[in-house]
């Protein structure tokens, strides 16, 4: 990826996020990609060692050594993941104490590729249970197994989760969004879409919500008259609006 590129994705747009909703600390240990005029269209790979608020500290032996050649106060562009989504963040670099290495990042952060439906990092609780589409009957709600878990970030259109199970693709769900900020549907039907091991035991898991259009698209009328009814209240124009919310939410959250 080119240096112009993720310069442009790091400048302002519709999905900025303020740099206070992220645990800039839970950074510490992780591996980053630092983009610099200083060498045009070669990335630089580093790791953070120590991090605060709006800085972060990066081994200097990074880029085969040519972190270490970066000249003070020039500008950059990180790119790093962050729970699930990769993101960049414009900033400058400060050398301190002998030669040391810092970042002081700028108070916005871009998703650095820009999703259909924008998203918000937010925890809220969520109920989920997964069920055999292909075979479900209304009966089987009663003994359905549900699990508690919470979202990573959230949009109008799907949401991340953090989960001690591994569901694969293309596993469905029944979905309860406990989030008081939005409204969402009491209750929704998702789709896995990804999931990845970040630990022993604990898995990000993607979920795409799949609106009435989806659902009459991929599954018989058979099927669909023994899903519960409230899942067709979550259609295209649901979903526009939800993530119209959500915009307007992360805009009151950045100013």
């Amino acid at each position: 990826m080119s240096i112009e590129i993720v310069k442009n994705l790091g400048e302002s747009g519709p999905d900025q996020i303020s740099i206070t909703q992220l645990d800039i600390s839970s950074l510490i240990g992780h591996k980053i990609v630092l983009f610099s005029d200083q060498f045009p269209n070669r990335p630089l790979d580093s790791r953070v060692i120590a991090a605060t608020r709006h800085t972060v500290a990066i081994d200097r032996s990074g880029g085969s050594g040519l972190v270490n050649n970066l000249v003070n106060n020039q500008r950059l562009t990180v790119r790093m993941e962050y729970k699930g989504e990769t993101i960049a963040i414009r900033g400058t670099l400060k050398r301190i104490d002998g030669g040391r290495c810092q970042v002081l990042f700028d108070d916005t952060v871009q998703p650095l590729f820009r999703r259909r439906y924008p998203r918000i990092f937010h925890c809220c609780s969520v109920k989920l249970a997964p069920l055999r589409i292909q075979t479900f009957s209304r009966e089987q709600l009663a003994r359905l197994r549900w699990m508690m878990t919470e979202t990573i970030n959230l949009s109008g259109g799907g949401t991340l989760l953090s989960l001690s199970a591994n569901l694969e693709k293309p596993v469905y769900l029944l979905l309860n969004i406990g989030c008081s900020n939005i409204s969402f549907p009491a209750l929704l039907l998702g789709q896995v879409c990804h999931c990845k091991q970040k630990a022993v035991g604990q898995f990000d898991i993607g979920i795409e919500f799949l609106p009435r259009e989806d659902q009459e698209r991929l599954f018989s009328s058979t099927i669909i008259n023994q899903l519960p009814p409230i899942l067709s209240a979550y259609d295209d124009v649901r979903r526009a609006l939800l993530s119209r919310r959500i915009v307007a939410w992360m805009h009151d959250e950045n100013h």
